[in-house]
């Protein structure tokens, strides 16, 4: 049998803004999808068990329609590395609370972890560069085309990536946090359907904020790459107001009433705060200077009816066990 594991993320910066050409700042969270594959190459019968929905999927690899949730992200990937045949586990019970969905990225996850054991099951390089055109592939296709990736390599490399769209390729770079940061993630208690709201955005004409939220999220880059947690700091508080401003400009639900508390909040407790990911609910992010302000948003935060997550960057991606 083997074991595969792949990490969740959270967007530090560039959402929305990545899907026209600028970088995104990703951080890989130990929420992690664990996959167990217990079967061989090639085609015949197979069933997906997901753990956190409470159903398997039976039928073959070669199925012409992909299911929702965990068994069609796993379905996607033998699309393109090939059938399998006997039974594939996928507990992705960390990225749930009950039925919901907190927003951490578990497609990605999922499809990292099934590429990996893929690779691994054909005897091939499992190494990140190897892993991340195939899990890219996946993606689109379990996605019909939407979204930027930039999940997926924060997925496969572990820790802090910056991810950018060039000449239809992704490129990743890998970043630590400059010293004295915290992440604080926080869920809004309301789940948000990303993949409706980015493909709204795909017909879209460029709104007059996006100019904006491109060279902010450069601003991230660069800051990160020089470990300038000031200058950081500043591009995560600009990003938030951004963002709103995104919201108001193509009419997408992006900063809901809860993402306005959590971050309103989160200022109001000393960090910067904004949004993680597409909005319309799921998650937010706080960046903390200090432990002791890192702790005042957590209360502060359970205060408003926020629900800190129990998150720390995860060094390590997709591998195997």
């Amino acid at each position: 049998m083997i074991v595969a594991t792949a990490p969740g993320k959270l967007f530090l910066t560039g959402e929305w803004a990545v899907l026209r050409g600028a970088p995104a700042l990703v951080v890989a969270v130990d929420r992690l999808v664990r996959l167990e594959l217990d079967g061989a190459a090639g085609d015949g019968p197979l069933s997906i068990e997901s753990m956190a929905e409470g159903y398997t999927w039976r039928g073959e690899a070669s199925a012409t329609s992909l299911p929702h949730g965990d068994a069609g992200a796993v379905l996607a990937v033998l699309r393109g590395l090939g059938a399998v045949r006997g039974r594939i586990t996928v507990d992705s019970r960390s990225f749930l609370i009950g039925e919901r969905k907190l927003g951490l990225g578990r497609s990605a996850a999922t499809i990292s972890a099934a590429v990996l054991a893929r690779r691994v099951l054909a005897d091939s390089a499992v190494d990140p560069d190897a892993l991340l055109p195939d899990a890219l592939a996946a993606n689109a296709c379990f996605q019909d085309g939407q979204g930027s990736g930039a999940d997926v390599a924060a997925a496969v490399y572990g820790g802090v990536v910056a991810a950018e769209r060039r000449d239809d390729r992704l490129t990743v770079a890998r970043h630590t946090l400059p010293d004295g940061l915290e992440l604080v993630a926080g869920w809004t208690g309301e789940s948000a359907a990303t993949t409706p709201l980015v493909a709204a955005f795909a017909t879209m004409p460029s709104p007059p904020v996006l100019g904006d939220l491109v060279a902010t999220a450069r601003d991230a880059v660069a800051a990160i790459a020089d470990r300038d947690a000031d200058r950081l700091c500043e591009a995560v508080e600009r990003s938030s107001d951004l963002l709103a401003r995104l919201g108001d400009q193509t009419g997408l639900p992006i900063m809901t009433p809860a993402l306005h508390r959590l971050v309103s909040t989160a200022r109001k407790a000393g960090a910067v705060a904004k949004p993680s990911g597409a909005g319309g609910g799921d998650c937010g992010i706080a960046v903390a200077t200090t432990p002791r302000v890192a702790a005042a948003v957590r209360a502060a935060w359970r205060d408003a009816g926020i629900l800190p997550l129990d998150v720390v960057v995860a060094g390590a991606g997709a591998r195997r066990g």
